[in-house]
């Protein structure tokens, strides 16, 4: 049915190439605009949502800050009072302000207030992790969620929804003007077509018309449109056309009988010989064939006798006269004729004699073919067939070739060592008979390679652990592949097989195997194999549901057996403990040295309950054994960290960091004990994370991926400018992307990598002043501040590297501020002092930053040779709104400038604080509301140019 109503109306338009183009164009046009209004619709959906989606979470941001005070203070009016600001903002669905225990604080329906929120997205906002939170997404609302905290405590959630209905209703309007554009683009192209193909059109009908002359016979016909484009060009053509089919008309006739003749033979060089003038007619190509033109040859029969090899003339001519004298059906011979270059051209000639009634040659016509290249390529193949066979006798590899039935046809000598069969023998016979292979491990016979290489018609390999039965019996591991041999057409018609000895190979990588997956110095499995061994234990347990356990073993006074005895009764010591270990453990159970002191155990198919006891008994037999060593004796215990395999493990890695994290903490709780790693154990997994920071800050170091920005230093008092910047480290991850420092300076400081991190930026930031310094044409720097960390001012090495880099780079010593903690100055007091009154001596000024923080400030601060005097930032962010905070500022900046220090406040982000400060005396200020951090070269690019000398 469908076909019978589409056929009608496919011959509708493709009749007419008129209808065609307007189809087109409609069609065209038609897709365009739907795209373009889609793609539209879309993108303006998009802008609007995202739009919507920041504003709500700029509301509920700005909402949580604004309500911090009112929260604290349980002000019911003041949070009423907030929460109707934000009631004003256009498609407002509701705000609220939340405790963290769920209670509605404020709503924009008052009628909510007091009570506890109990739906399923509220409920779950209660235990999120503290951030900005996206509760709702869709095109009717969107509802965002921001923590309310309050000294980093969180107290509340502070939550707003905007409707998306207008959004919808633009959307809708857009839609449908689309539409209406979509339609007139369509009419309007059709019109355009309609009149573009009439034109179009009549020309090629009047084509059309004159081609049905010419095919009824009217040849003197023309086209004539006086047009000078593309279809006046093809008319002109036409009448060319018709032109060349006439003229070649006449030529036709005139040699149709030669054509006849030719075809007799072939369309190589042809020759026509009149017995009775003994005139031979040489065609232009037998000529060309020789190299010579049309007018360097005559007609007479000697041209050709006269050009052939004299060791072929009596043969051709003895060929010639056997079928001129009628006994046989044609004359061909194989003979050389010179060519002009003075080469000879190997030519197949062939021809026959027309007779007359009584059977008289009188008429001889043939051709000549030249085969010189086929005869070289013989020549070639006979060689290369000679030269193939040498080296099949020659090779180091076995050779045996079959016929398309496996039938041995061919065994070169190396063959015939291997399999103990004579070539001659060996012929003739099935390949399974002379090929007897089977599978090492098993003893079953293989599949032979050659029946697979004619079924599957491709090259095939043997499978490994193949070993060859030769004909006495002697057993040969071997290697092998079969190709099939085709013949021109692509059918194979036989295989070759080649293959050769690797017994010495498997045994030598059978070797080179235990020892990639053993310890040396124990026997035991190593990490990799044992990696490899709980792989297969994690995927028997997400598989199968099976639970097994891990146990990562740690000695505790392997140091001391090495510091004192040497590393050759350490490395006894650890035979001896593997050997007691692989003793007690179960033969189901993998004992492996991962490396130095450290061994793992893998139990299968052990639960939690009993991988405790096991782990327990491996402790006790490590605690129990003692080991002697010429006059010395000593007691070995052993940190364990015990990790559960089950259908919840992650990967290979997750599990192994996961035990090595609960070795150590077994380390740190007092050693010679186990330890049961634990997944909501957040100082594990604290000290995990931590672990994984220690190898990509070592990376960073390595690939020197860490990165100088910079934030001004802003005098406070007007008419003050000086160019005083606080120097900040980033890190660039293996993508280039930032890493902010709260992410891995805890790491940093927990495993002492600070000392490196310092000296790195010490070492970079003199070489940006060196650079600064040398630019005469901006101004020079003022002061820029170091921080130094409490693990560097440990480093007793730290002062002369210092020292070294301000000499090295000639900068000026006064141009630097260390800045260093309070704390770390209080847990480091004496080498603090003696680092910075060596330093001070010098130039440097030092600045303590965190001041206010501690419990003893005021106290230790008269110890300390400090210039710069830097306000905690928790007492800077919310002084314009808590007075005890505004008096703490206002004590400290006193009392430094009684001590003639100057004062740094931290965490400035608005206006408003920083007219506070000013009015305070405080000497500085810094913080997003002064300056963002940059790029050091980039902001160091951007510093002010130096005044023009005055003349």
């Amino acid at each position: 049915m469908f076909r019978t109503l589409f056929n009608p109306i496919r011959r509708f338009w493709t009749k007419s190439i008129q209808r065609q183009l307007m189809l087109g164009i409609a069609l065209i046009h038609a897709v365009l605009m739907t795209i373009f209004v889609v793609d539209l619709v879309e993108r303006q959906r998009t802008f609007l949502h995202t739009q919507a989606l920041s504003q709500a979470t700029s509301l509920a941001e700005t909402l949580a800050a604004n309500s911090t005070s009112w929260v604290i203070a349980n002000d019911i009016v003041g949070i009423e009072e907030v929460i109707a600001s934000q009631a004003k903002y256009p498609g407002l669905r509701y705000a609220m302000l939340l405790s963290k225990e769920g209670e509605l604080l404020g709503h924009s329906e008052s009628k909510y207030i007091g009570q506890y929120v109990s739906d399923t997205v509220s409920r779950g906002l209660l235990s999120a992790e503290p951030k900005t939170q996206m509760l709702i997404e869709n095109r009717s609302i969107i509802d965002v969620a921001a923590p309310v905290r309050a000294n980093g405590h969180l107290i509340g959630w502070a939550r707003v929804a905007l409707s998306q209905d207008e959004t919808s209703t633009g959307l809708a309007m857009i839609t449908r003007d689309g539409i209406v554009y979509t339609l007139l683009a369509i009419v309007v192209g059709t019109v355009f077509a309609f009149f573009m193909a009439r034109g179009l059109t009549l020309a090629l009908r009047h084509i059309v018309d004159i081609s049905g002359y010419i095919r009824r016979g009217e040849g003197h016909h023309r086209a004539e449109l006086g047009r000078v484009d593309e279809l006046g060009q093809l008319a002109d053509n036409f009448n060319l056309m018709l032109d060349a089919v006439d003229q070649a008309r006449d030529n036709l006739a005139q040699s149709e009988e030669r054509f006849d003749l030719a075809m007799q033979g072939s369309n190589d060089g042809l020759w026509d010989w009149d017995l009775g003038t003994d005139k031979v007619y040489y065609s232009p190509h037998w000529k060309s064939m020789l190299g010579y033109t049309e007018d360097e040859i005559g007609e007479q029969r000697d041209e050709w006798l006269k050009r052939l090899h004299p060791d072929d003339r009596l043969k051709a001519q003895a060929a010639i006269d056997a079928h001129l004298q009628n006994k046989t059906p044609g004359y061909e011979n194989m003979h050389r004729i010179r060519h002009k270059d003075g080469g000879w051209r190997w030519h197949l000639e062939r021809g026959v004699a027309i007779r007359d009634q009584q059977g008289r040659a009188y008429r001889m016509v043939g051709t000549n073919t030249d085969m010189t290249a086929r005869k070289q390529a013989e020549d070639r193949l006979f060689e290369e067939k000679e030269r193939a066979l040498v080296t099949l006798n020659s090779i180091g590899d076995a050779v045996i070739t079959t016929d398309n039935g496996g039938i041995v046809t061919f065994l070169n000598p190396v063959a015939e060592q291997l399999t103990e069969w004579p070539t001659a023998e060996a012929e003739g016979r099935p390949l399974e008979e002379v090929f007897h292979i089977i599978n090492e491990e098993s003893g079953e016979v293989c599949s032979n390679p050659v029946s697979l290489c004619l079924q599957d018609g491709k090259v095939v390999g043997l499978a490994n652990h193949t070993v060859l039965i030769s004909r006495q019996g002697r057993k040969i591991a071997i290697e092998d592949s079969a190709a099939p041999i085709r013949d021109k057409h692509g059918k194979v018609i036989g295989v070759v097989m080649v293959f050769h000895d690797v017994t010495q190979a498997r045994d030598m990588t059978q070797q080179m195997t235990w020892q990639a997956t053993h310890d040396a110095l124990t026997g035991l499995i190593n990490r990799y194999e044992f990696e490899r061994r709980l792989g297969d234990l994690l995927k028997s347990a997400k598989d199968h549901g099976k639970e097994h356990a891990l146990l990562y073993i740690d000695l505790d006074q392997f140091k001391v057996v090495n510091d004192t005895c040497g590393h050759v009764a350490g490395d006894e010591l650890l035979r001896q403990l593997a050997f007691i270990l692989q003793e007690r453990v179960r033969e189901s159970d993998l004992l492996a040295r991962l490396g130095g002191d450290e061994f793992g155990l893998l139990l299968a198919g052990c639960p939690m309950e009993h991988a405790r006891r096991i782990a327990e008994e491996v402790r006790h037999t490590i605690k129990e054994f003692r080991f002697s060593w010429q006059d010395k004796s000593f007691d070995v215990g052993a940190s364990i960290g015990v990790v559960q395999i089950d259908a919840y493990a992650e990967d290979t890695t997750h599990v192994m960091s996961a035990a090595d994290v609960a070795c150590y903490a077994a380390k740190d709780l007092g050693r010679n004990r186990i330890h049961v790693y634990e997944p909501n154990d957040t100082d594990l997994q604290q000290r995990r994370g931590e672990m994984q920071w220690v190898s990509r800050i070592n990376e960073a170091l390595a690939e020197d991926r860490l990165a100088l920005y910079c934030q001004a230093i802003q005098p406070t008092l007007a008419g003050h400018h000086e160019l005083h910047f606080e120097v900040l480290v980033r890190m660039l991850d293996s993508a280039g992307g930032l890493v902010p420092p709260a992410a891995f300076i805890p790491a940093a400081e927990r495993y002492n990598l600070m000392p490196a991190i310092d000296r790195w930026v010490v070492r970079k930031i003199c070489g940006c002043i060196q650079q600064q310094l040398c630019d005469k044409s901006v101004q020079p720097l003022d002061t820029v501040a170091i921080n130094l960390s409490g693990n560097t001012l440990g480093d007793e090495d730290f002062l002369g590297f210092v020292k070294q880099q301000l000499e090295e780079f000639s900068v000026p010593p006064a141009v630097i501020c260390f800045e260093i903690t309070e704390t770390a100055a209080i847990a480091n007091l004496a080498r603090a002092n003696h680092f910075m009154r060596e330093m001070k001596q010098i130039g440097c000024r030092f600045a303590l930053d965190d001041f206010g923080s501690g419990l003893s400030s005021f106290a230790y601060l008269k110890n300390l040779p400090v210039d710069y005097l830097k306000i905690d930032g928790s007492f800077i962010k919310d002084m314009t709104q808590d007075p005890i905070d505004c008096a703490m500022v206002r004590s400290i900046n006193e009392v430094g400038h009684v001590m003639g220090i100057k004062t740094i406040a931290e965490f400035v982000e608005d206006d408003a604080t920083f007219k506070l400060l000013q009015d305070i005396g405080v000497d500085y200020a810094q913080g997003f509301g002064i300056e963002r951090p940059s790029p050091i070269l980039q902001r160091f690019a951007a510093l002010p140019k130096r005044a023009a000398p005055s003349r």
